[in-house]
């Protein structure tokens, strides 16, 4: 019950949509990771990121009109496609191949759950990515459900809010929710670059550094990260209980 008040949904709410907002915010700075491992063209990369503007758009269309019963309880099952929207590319990282090139080992071709070895220093040097293009379409999918993940909260969050704020206080809330959600964007350039500092499979090859061209960042870990903290703090909101307003009759 310590957190059964409107001051406490705020900070829940604020901190789940600033980690939300913290995995779509990484998702433009893990691009060129992501044409470099998945051979994307500018065309395919426009496109993962223009599906969730589509989505989003008729998801709100579609959606209005069933959100004005249970608010928390939608809230809560956004975010949860949010988490889904994140994980599901991340998740490409168990199948794909990543070159080791240069090692004592010789060159080879490892992947967090595969390993060929004696790869070609051709092969390393960009063949492995047209293998890895196959799963393109799961970062497309991701995208689009991230759009439809994102309009539970925002329409159905600032209405919830309306209903159990005074007027009066109203304005402060929304006012404090926008300045921790937008902070997600700077949070999120910062905290992707620096899991880019790690080898994507956390095992870095002999003599290879981040400044290197050869250099393939953990750029799964910028979805990861942010959306398993969504998933904790959306357990807190489906329990929330619908929360009375409290009028002072005594003045």
């Amino acid at each position: 019950q310590c957190i059964n008040n409107p001051p406490a949904f705020v900070v829940v709410f604020g901190l789940s949509n600033l980690f939300m907002v913290m995995s779509y915010g990484v998702l433009g700075l893990i691009i060129p990771t992501l044409e470099t491992v998945f051979n994307l063209t500018s065309k395919q990369t426009g496109f993962i990121l223009m599906a969730n503007d589509i989505s989003g758009t008729f998801a709100a269309i579609i959606l209005s009109n069933y959100l004005s019963a249970r608010k928390t309880r939608w809230i809560s099952i956004g975010m949860w496609i949010i988490v889904f929207s994140a994980l599901i590319p991340a998740s490409t990282t168990l199948f794909v191949e990543y070159p080791v090139p240069n090692t004592r080992e010789g060159v080879k071709d490892t992947g967090l759950c595969n390993s060929t070895f004696g790869v070609a220093p051709s092969d390393s040097a960009g063949a492995y990515a047209v293998r890895n293009h196959r799963y393109w379409w799961l970062h497309v999918a991701g995208s689009v459900l991230q759009g439809i993940g994102g309009t539970p909260p925002g329409i159905a969050g600032s209405t919830y809010m309306d209903e159990i704020f005074t007027q009066k206080a109203f304005g402060f809330a929304i006012s404090l929710l926008y300045i921790v959600s937008f902070l997600g964007y700077p949070l999120s350039l910062m905290v992707g670059s620096f899991f880019l500092t790690f080898y994507v499979t956390f095992d870095t090859p002999v003599g290879l550094s981040p400044n290197d061209k050869e250099w393939v960042g953990a750029w799964w870990l910028g979805l990861t990260v942010p959306s398993l903290l969504v998933l904790l703090l959306s357990a807190f909101l489906v329990l929330y209980p619908r929360l009375r307003l409290c009028v002072d009759t005594t003045a």
